[in-house]
Formats: structure tokens, C-alpha cells, sequence
């Protein structure tokens, strides 16, 4: 018991401490000073974001309602970057969550997805004939809900379900995951166990 009263002392104070330099106008300017750098490298969705996270911070100052101003003005920019990097055509490599994933090891069908302007089209291809069936499409829809501002590069489909499709620079592999759903009262969240899933590109269908 002795130990475990400074131990909660020390971590009151911690806690304390942080919240202060939180708080602080000088945290607020450094991460003010942060998006900048970040606008300067053309990153615009870590601009966006951490101009809307000053924001928060303190909406009221000189620097919070610049702050917002920028970020509104960039979303847009970071939502089009976004729909761009996307356009492509994606076959279905694996699917899973973050307990693990299953490699598609489908002998009929290929599960194709292709991105253009508008739409995210979704396919069956046979294997054999390499005939096209096209199972669904989606108009390309950003999700609207009551945290719009914290979901602002996720996608809405028609049954309400929420998305989030990213490309990932590095292995060039499209990720499309499952985050929620939108209703009358905004949205539901998905923490754990996400379904997601994982595709390839492809240059052309054969």
C-alpha cells in the first residue's frame, strides 16, 4: 500500500502536467508551426488534419480560427488527391481483420473492383471465359455524419455502411475497411475486428 500511493501521486501529477502544456498557447503554436511544415511538403491531408487538431486546441484564439479556415480549405484539396490515387483497376488478393487475413483462393471468379471519377465498380470476372459480371456499383460519396470533420476521407456506401480505402505507397496494395455505419444519429464505430480487404493492381483485365 505505501508503494502504491506515490505511484498514483506521481501519475496524478503526470496526467496534471500534460493537460497543462496540452492546453498551453505555446503547444497550440508549435503544432500550428507543425501543419505549416507539413503544407510545404504538399502534405495536405497531414496539413488538414493538424490545422483542424490546432483548432481544437482552442477554437476562440486568432490562431484556432485561422486554423479552421485552412483546414476547410484543404479537405477538399486531400479529398481529391485521394479519389485520384485510387482510380485504377484492383483484383481481391485477401481478406481478413486484424486477427489475420485469408489469401483469395477462389477457382471460378476473380473479384474485380474498378475506381474511375465517380464510381467504384465491383465485379466478378470468370477465370476461364474472362467474362465481366458486375455485382454492384457505388457512387464515390464522402460520409457525412455529425464527425464529419474527424471522418473526413472515409467513404458511404448506399447501404450505409462506412469505409475507408486508401492506397498504400509503398507496396501498392488498395486497402478497403470497414469502420462503421451511418444512421439517424450520426454514425456507429468499429474498433476491433474491422473487415478488410485487400487488393492488387492490375494494368489491364485478361
Amino acid at each position: 500500500m505505501k508503494k502504491i500511493f506515490p505511484t498514483i501521486l506521481f501519475f496524478i501529477c503526470f496526467i496534471k502536467t500534460w493537460s497543462q502544456e496540452y492546453k498551453s498557447p505555446e503547444y497550440q503554436k508549435k503544432k500550428f508551426e507543425e501543419a505549416n511544415e507539413y503544407l510545404k511538403n504538399s502534405d495536405v491531408f497531414s496539413a488538414a488534419g493538424v490545422f483542424q487538431f490546432v483548432n481544437e486546441l482552442n477554437p476562440n484564439n486568432e490562431l484556432g480560427k485561422i486554423s479552421l479556415k485552412k483546414s476547410d480549405s484543404l479537405r477538399p484539396i486531400a479529398r481529391q488527391k485521394l479519389k485520384e490515387s485510387l482510380i485504377g483497376t484492383w483484383k481481391l488478393n485477401r481478406t481478413g481483420s486484424n486477427w489475420g487475413f485469408e489469401k483469395i483462393n477462389d477457382t471460378i471468379n476473380d473479384k474485380i473492383l474498378i475506381v474511375n471519377e465517380s464510381e467504384f465498380k465491383f465485379y466478378e470476372q470468370n477465370i476461364k471465359t474472362k467474362k465481366l459480371k458486375l455485382i454492384k456499383s457505388e457512387k464515390i460519396k464522402f460520409s457525412k455524419s455529425i464527425h464529419e470533420k474527424f471522418y473526413s476521407y472515409e467513404f458511404v456506401f448506399s447501404d450505409n455502411k462506412i469505409w475507408h480505402i486508401s492506397k498504400n505507397e509503398q507496396s501498392g496494395e488498395l486497402r478497403q475497411v470497414n469502420t462503421g455505419e451511418e444512421n439517424k444519429d450520426g454514425r456507429t464505430e468499429i474498433v476491433c475486428g474491422n473487415l478488410e480487404l485487400i487488393y492488387t493492381e492490375i494494368e489491364t483485365l485478361k
